[in-house]
């Protein structure tokens, strides 16, 4: 019967499109594909373990909110590394609004760094806050772009690509399906795009967050330098100097394995700085996040309630008409 109300429906539409898209809205969405019926008991499953996760750290803390800044909310939260894992984790608890030029970025690695032991990669924060006091110069000039390898992502193969003048490197961004050179008009489009939505974003803005996360998800045998004390100052000062009426924080997510489940430092290195120390890799198994990619990742259980007891305000940058996710 619900079939034939559907059909009757849609003959009164010219549109094909118009016709499959009312059948599919009377239907409800009957015909469910075995992955959608998977992913969708994965989001199930997950929201019902991070919810055990909660109500543990609540009964564990005597009900006590743990705020990542000086906010429960803020007009733009952005992260900018150290890896794309900070865009995965904001993009699950609803705080991306918008693909930013920093997506998918890490710091160029030191040439020796996996042929001798001990050596930390710098990550690049002071040359990304650098990007936002000159809008993103030499950003997108091809003469600075050089191959490293091919990259072989969870989705889908990329080059491996590095920026030797802002020591910026890419590896979800040039597909091998195309030529670096070949793919860099699209490049500069997409991220010229995404340089101007991220400027409009911060005018519309009063008080952003800054997410920094080293060593999350994966990543645990890599070895990154945290940014050093001096460098948050100096961002302090120059996104103050930069945007004097707007309140910026900044939060800096290290991990430290001596710490125990329920355990963290909030540390404020300057006014609207911390750093936010707890033991990333110290998990119950169960508990876990799946990125959109369907892709399982650790559930990171401080940074987790952090994330989750924050939001986006009514004045949060609003999307323009034409905008499209183009991740």
């Amino acid at each position: 019967m619900k079939h034939f109300i559907a059909n009757f429906i849609a003959m009164f539409f010219v549109s094909k499109k118009a016709r499959h898209n009312i059948r599919k809205k009377i239907m409800g969405r009957q015909n469910k594909t075995s992955d959608e019926k998977s992913n969708e008991n994965c989001k199930n499953l997950e929201q019902q373990n991070y919810q055990n996760l909660k109500s543990e750290w609540l009964s564990h803390n005597n009900g006590q909110i743990l705020l990542p800044g000086r906010f429960i909310e803020y007009d733009l939260i952005l992260g900018i590394g150290s890896t794309c894992n900070v865009t995965e984790m904001l993009r699950y608890f609803g705080h991306r609004r918008f693909s930013s030029p920093f997506d998918w970025t890490a710091g160029m690695e030191p040439s020796n760094w996996y042929s001798q032991p001990n050596i930390h990669r710098d990550t690049r924060f002071h040359e990304k806050i650098q990007a936002i006091c000159d809008n993103f110069k030499d950003w997108t000039k091809p003469e600075y772009f050089k191959y490293v390898n091919a990259w072989e992502a969870p989705n889908t193969p990329h080059h491996h690509v590095v920026n030797t003048k802002t020591r910026i490197r890419y590896i979800h961004e040039f597909p091998t399906d195309q030529g670096i050179l070949q793919y860099f008009p699209e490049f500069i489009e997409k991220t010229n795009r995404r340089i101007d939505n991220l400027f409009k974003a911060i005018q519309a803005s009063q008080k952003i967050l800054i997410v920094w996360m080293t060593r999350v998800g994966d990543q645990r045998s890599i070895l990154e330098k945290n940014v050093p004390d001096v460098d948050i100052k100096w961002a302090i000062k120059q996104t103050q100097k930069l945007y004097p009426h707007k309140i910026f924080d900044f939060i800096f997510f290290e991990p430290d394995e001596t710490k125990k489940r329920f355990e963290y430092d909030k540390i404020e290195v300057a006014p609207g700085a911390y750093r936010i120390k707890s033991n990333h890799f110290l998990l119950n198994p169960e508990y876990n996040f799946i990125a959109q990619s369907t892709e399982s990742r650790p559930h990171i259980h401080v940074i987790s309630e952090m994330l989750d007891n924050i939001h986006l305000s009514e004045k949060a940058f609003a999307l323009p008409p034409n905008y499209k996710d183009d991740d």
